[in-house]
């Protein structure tokens, strides 16, 4: 079941809310850049918009509530534990800060294939540390023409690097951060996330809020998890496991999504929404997928480590990419296949 919303409908909705929106187009498709509303990133293949997008958070809400408006975000890690950026000292009631919840970005630099936003914000973590940041997304068009060339299928691709920087010193003892990308999507219930990884069962990290269970199957040199369900659930993919791509397959949309970032030196830590009882260092993933349940959306997430210089947090940049493929399913799963995930084999 395709979105009731046309492109032209889709971009007009956008621009209501957004009249800086940055539109980079290639092919039948679109990348849509939305300085004023948090910098988010939607895209449109043909007559769908392909990512969640609602405006409803836009009209008056109550002070701090948090505006989901869907897209690709860019938020910075971690999310709980001692460090966390979503819960303020002394304090365990969840919350997004106004640099991120309201503060939007302004635009540095654009083309037609490229668009540069950025915005420095305060941010203030469990620690009690308020610390002074640029955000900055740089977001290129990716010509997918050639790996498509023997799919019948509709495709659409893009870069985002997401970069933190730091604008004074701050002690790594005292301020874990990295960007994290969280990229969503409508749907759940028929939908198949999937991870390519050798050694799947050992790759995953199921310590965020619930279990999986049987929702995860594994097959050889990947793994697939079953969204939907009444349960909100969140995995982990670990760094240390080298994944090589997490991604989607959605039927009733006919639709196939596939997000990569590539493996980075530097710090990886727990960003887990949870009081991290064995610390922030218990799990280092590199990529994770939430499954919203009776939310109706899920995100394909991708996930920096810190960079450090000396003693003090440096700059960290996250580098990921998205494809996106509109098709018959059959196309879709035999180009699954011919990129090594093969859902007949599963164990």
């Amino acid at each position: 079941m395709s979105l009731p919303i046309t492109s032209k409908g889709m971009t007009k909705n956008i621009k209501d809310y957004d009249s800086g929106l940055i539109e980079l187009h290639f092919g039948s498709g679109a990348v849509l850049i939305a300085p004023g509303l948090q910098g988010r990133i939607f895209c449109q293949v043909g007559d769908e918009l392909i990512h969640r997008f609602d405006p409803a958070p836009l009209n008056p809400i109550k002070p701090g509530e948090f505006r989901n408006l869907g897209g690709n975000s860019l938020w910075p890690a971690p999310e709980g534990g001692p460090y966390a950026f979503n819960y303020l000292p002394n304090s365990d009631t969840w919350l997004v800060q106004e640099g991120i919840n309201d503060a939007n970005y302004h635009i540095s630099s654009r083309s037609s294939e490229t668009a540069v936003i950025q915005k420095e914000i305060i941010l203030s973590n469990r620690k009690g540390a308020n610390v002074r940041a640029r955000f900055s997304r740089s977001i290129s068009m990716v010509n997918a023409a050639k790996c498509m060339a023997d799919f019948n299928v509709q495709a659409l691709s893009y870069t985002c690097e997401d970069v933190i920087t730091p604008l004074e010193p701050y002690n790594k003892d005292i301020v874990l951060i990295a960007p994290w990308s969280l990229e969503q999507f409508s749907g759940g219930e028929g939908v198949t996330a999937f991870v390519k990884v050798s050694k799947a069962v050992e790759s995953v990290n199921t310590d965020f809020y619930g279990v999986p269970g049987n929702r995860l199957s594994y097959g050889n040199g990947f793994f697939t998890f079953a969204l939907g369900g009444e349960e909100r659930l969140q995995i982990g993919i670990k760094a240390v496991s080298r994944p090589e791509f997490i991604g989607a397959l959605d039927p009733a949309r006919c639709l196939l999504i596939l997000r990569t970032t590539p493996p980075q030196s530097g710090i990886y830590f727990n960003i887990a929404d949870n009081a991290q009882p064995k610390g922030p260092f218990s799990a280092a993933d590199m990529y994770s997928i939430f499954n919203g349940g009776p939310l109706g959306f899920y995100e394909l997430e991708t996930i920096a480590p810190m960079q450090v210089s000396g003693t003090s947090v440096a700059p960290s940049k996250l580098v990921s990419e998205t494809l996106i493929l509109c098709g018959a399913v059959s196309e879709l799963r035999r180009f699954l296949k011919n990129h090594g995930i093969d859902q007949t084999s599963l164990l």
